[in-house]
């Protein structure tokens, strides 16, 4: 189960990252951004960072659980 969890939060910037260059493509490229540029700019780039975001933390978790595994 737990390897499971680990391959989904690996996959979660790499989604975010896809998920954000569609996004692009859409708004700049077909629909146009409109005025406020740096709020598409932002919204646009909204899924990597904050699937980046929820990566980090457990990301680290999981280093540090090997690590205290290590010394058991």
């Amino acid at each position: 189960m737990i390897e499971n969890y680990k391959k989904y939060a690996f996959i979660m910037p790499f989604v975010g990252l896809f998920v954000s260059l569609l996004l692009f493509v859409y708004f700049f490229g077909i629909a146009g951004p409109g005025e406020p540029i740096w709020a598409a700019a932002l919204y646009c780039a909204l899924p990597f960072l904050v699937n980046t975001i929820c990566f980090l933390p457990v990301c680290i978790y999981f280093k540090v659980s090997k690590k205290s595994e290590k010394h058991t």
